[in-house]
């Protein structure tokens, strides 16, 4: 494996980490990067590290986190090790992955170097904790949802980078356990393969792993949700314009025919905040720089589809209930075409 560089982020290791550096070695990968990530114990491990000839100790005083100790040893890459060899494979420190599997991933590495390669655990295994099976499937279906791509293990930490991608790596954001959830998203939306291989999964007794389930994890899903949170705003913000003019022109024209009052009504307000959703949603969720013409005719034609539909349904249901205002069933109406019309707008109106 000499055309790979193991890359090992750790933060107060045990002896473990000896072990693994070890069985590497004698599997012939000729560069080891160590992460020390601002360790307050077990110093001496690092000092035994230092001792080998193919590892690289790159410390820091302060624990930052994960995220940030990978970053940091793939910059280290870039800059000092990229011409010799041919990707980065991330390994964590406590044994979590076997060296058949890091071999395996490695293999994979170097035959697909247009792929990030993911080593795939099964989370259907008796011994591992229900917690992690349900979180996993949840976060599985989520980011399959928001960004079109089926991953089915969005954590886990063995993975295999090309040289073509390192700097794509870089530009996710995150220090902690959320940057690997950024990264995919990164290599989704650059419409990057993202390969999965079946890996073994090891879970210990007493875990070493430095993964907080409750801040930890908050800060993945807040990651996973950060592009739909912003169209959410976004969209809630229109709505309000929407429904304000809505609102003010079927009261201001009751007198007319009411059918005709809530179309007219639909029309002129959804002109109006289509207008402000579509600047909003291109320049801050989805951040694409094509030419405005092209989109802002499909999403013009996107959201006449939506005012019929809404017109329709708040007709319908006003027909049925009419002592109810109409603006209550325009909200409830809106709000279902916002949750479908998230993947519309991204597939089709922006190509996110």
């Amino acid at each position: 494996m000499k055309d790979v560089v193991i890359l090992i982020p750790c933060y107060n290791p045990s002896k473990k980490l000896l072990q693994l550096v070890s069985e590497l070695i004698e599997n012939d990968f000729s560069k080891i990067i160590v992460v020390n990530d601002g360790s307050n114990r077990n110093l001496n491990i690092f000092e035994k590290l230092k001792e080998y000839k193919n590892i690289d100790v790159l410390e820091y005083k302060e624990n930052i986190g994960k995220g940030y100790a990978l970053k940091y040893g793939i910059n280290y890459y870039l800059e000092n090790l990229k011409q010799e060899y041919k990707g980065i494979v991330t390994v964590d420190a406590d044994l979590q992955h076997t060296f058949p599997d890091i071999i395996n991933i490695s293999l994979k590495l170097l035959g697909n170097q247009d792929s990030l390669i993911l080593g795939r655990r099964n989370f259907n295994m008796k011994k591992v904790p229900l917690s992690n099976k349900i979180g996993n499937k949840i976060t599985s279906v989520i980011f399959s949802f928001l960004y079109g791509t089926k991953v089915h293990d969005t954590q886990t930490g063995l993975r295999g980078i090309p040289n073509r991608y390192l700097n794509l790596s870089l530009e996710a954001k995150g220090k902690k356990f959320e940057y690997e959830m950024n990264m995919l998203i990164k290599f989704s939306k650059e419409k990057i393969n993202i390969l999965e291989v079946p890996i073994s999964t090891v879970y210990y007794k007493k875990s070493e792993s430095k993964f907080n389930k409750v801040t930890d994890s908050i800060m993945i899903y807040q990651a996973l949700f950060t592009e739909y949170i912003k169209y959410g705003l976004t969209s809630f913000f229109a709505a309000i314009i929407d429904i304000i003019i809505f609102t003010f022109f079927v009261n201001t024209f009751n007198t007319i025919d009411n059918n005709l009052t809530i179309v007219i009504g639909t029309v002129l307000a959804r002109v109006v905040s289509g207008f402000v959703n579509f600047n909003l949603t291109k320049y801050l969720v989805f951040k694409t720089h094509d030419k405005s013409e092209n989109m802002l005719g499909k999403f013009y034609l996107h959201t006449a589809c939506n005012m019929i539909v809404s017109a329709l349904l708040v007709m319908l249901a006003h027909n049925l209930l009419p002592m109810i205002h109409e603006s209550y069933f325009k909200m409830v109406v809106d709000t279902l075409i916002y949750l479908v019309g998230y993947k519309i707008q991204k597939k089709y109106v922006f190509k996110a």
